[in-house]
């Protein structure tokens, strides 16, 4: 109850002596509301990992409820003698692990990101391992891909499929050999899938960085270059935004721009975007920066699959931390987020509006024009609390008078933690505002009470 009212006095104040503040410190996100940016599509709806691996584990619905659509595994930890992939000679669980992942996906219409580098075994190396084209010989990774590619067309995985050339390269728990014997392994892999007259077709997608594209890191500039200079393009971008709120690279709108500059530079097409791994494991764990993420998503057009960052038998269930059951005999049960991306994908359809986040970049909001004539928007911060606002611009393209008032409905995505149990949305009322000049502004108030809260904003036009 303390929330609830907390939230409702909150709204009651008058914007009007922020508003002149909030757009001078650039703490104002913007809904323009004669702009259109297509049909809503759930641009964010992607998982890595959490799918069981025995099939139908986790009940329709909460597939379903969020209309999952992208995702991303390999059999990875699964590190049982017998079951620690290709390096070892234990190639067959790792597959099986995949192939089951690759069902559920196809089973609810989705895209599946199989992981070449964790049916090979990237997470059970040691110092002895030997590593593809050590010493240049390529002779074991080379019958790594006959089999894959086999299984791939033995078991009719070609609908739907992606393949992940190789995960976070840039990372030594992933790659611990030099950068020049990555690019022959990435250009090996994408010349053996081309050659064969079934794979061919299928998209291959890289380099699916842990680092963002930034012009003095090596891993990005030398891949650009490369890549124009082999013909070996892939055809989707990929890398992950894992990085903490505060850190500009780690931020898509800023990643877009380096992005065409390279493009610019190198010589490079462009082609769609995917951030594979989306949220860090700390401040992003929540609902407010969850929102702010799926923002930037689908302001870019860009796809993206929640980060997974769960361990062993837990990575292979839960659905990326959207559902949890304390045991087997338990029935799955909701959280917070899973309520925010069912709203996100049930209620938010349409069209999407064009949108603008804040300047100060905390504050960011997606925004639909339903077939019921109501707008919706939904806003998050990332990381940290204080008073925003969203100003709703163009109204009269909507129909509306160019001054009058507007009745909002406030629902919160309250986030009391990854094993909760959330029903619904918490509903903080309603609140008419008055506006002039086709303009109306409204406050966002993070705070401290709500920090990890997200919010939907709804209004009849």
């Amino acid at each position: 109850m303390k929330i609830l009212i907390t939230s409702l006095l909150a709204f009651a104040i008058a914007a009007s002596p922020l508003d002149l503040e909030n757009r001078q410190t650039g703490r104002t996100a913007v809904v323009d509301l004669a702009g259109r940016q297509g049909p809503a599509n759930q641009l964010a709806s992607g998982i890595l990992y959490g799918t069981p691996d025995t099939l139908n584990q986790i009940p329709d619905n909460f597939y379903t409820g969020p209309k999952l659509k992208y995702f991303r595994a390999g059999g990875a930890q699964l590190f049982n003698v017998g079951e620690r992939g290709w390096h070892w000679g234990e190639y067959g669980p790792r597959f099986q692990s995949t192939l089951s992942n690759y069902k559920t996906a196809r089973k609810y219409g989705g895209e599946f990101q199989l992981l070449v580098h964790d049916i090979w075994g990237t997470d059970t190396t040691d110092s002895g391992t030997a590593w593809p084209g050590d010493n240049g010989n390529w002779a074991s990774y080379d019958a790594f891909l006959d089999r894959l590619i086999a299984d791939i067309k033995a078991n009719n995985m070609l609908p739907g499929l992606k393949i992940d050339i190789w995960n976070e390269p840039d990372l030594t728990i992933f790659w611990q050999r030099p950068l020049s014997q990555y690019l022959e392994t990435w250009k090996r892999t994408y010349q053996r899938f081309r050659a064969d007259g079934i794979t061919r077709k299928i998209p291959l997608i890289g380099p699916s960085y842990a680092g963002q594209p930034h012009a003095d890191n090596p891993w990005w500039t030398e891949f650009m270059q490369y890549i124009v200079a082999q013909n070996v393009v892939p055809d989707q971008y990929t890398w992950h935004i894992l990085g903490p709120a505060n850190e500009p690279v780690a931020d898509l709108q800023n990643n877009v721009v380096t992005m065409d500059s390279f493009f610019a530079r190198y010589g490079a097409p462009k082609r769609s975007y995917c951030i594979n791994e989306y949220i860090n494991a700390g401040e992003d764990r929540v609902n407010a920066a969850n929102a702010w993420h799926m923002a930037r998503l689908e302001r870019y057009n860009a796809t993206g699959l929640r980060a997974n960052w769960l361990s062993t038998g837990e990575l292979h269930d839960f659905l990326a931390e959207l559902v949890y059951r304390p045991n087997a005999q338990s029935p799955y049960q909701p959280n917070g987020q899973w309520q925010m991306y069912n709203y996100y994908a049930q209620s938010m359809t349409g069209t999407r509006l064009t949108t603008t986040g804040s300047g100060d970049r905390a504050l960011d909001v997606f925004a639909t024009l339903g077939s019921d004539r109501k707008v919706r928007v939904l806003a998050g911060v990332r990381a940290q609390t204080g008073t925003w606002e969203i100003e709703l611009s163009n109204l009269a393209a909507l129909g509306l008078p160019a001054s009058g008032s507007l009745t909002i409905q406030t629902r919160g995505f309250d986030d009391p933690g990854l094993r909760s149990v959330v029903t619904a949305p918490s509903n903080r009322g309603t609140y008419t505002h008055t506006y002039s000049r086709g303009v109306l502004r409204f406050p966002v108030y993070q705070t401290q009470v709500d920090a990890k809260t997200a919010w939907a904003f709804e209004f009849n036009v």
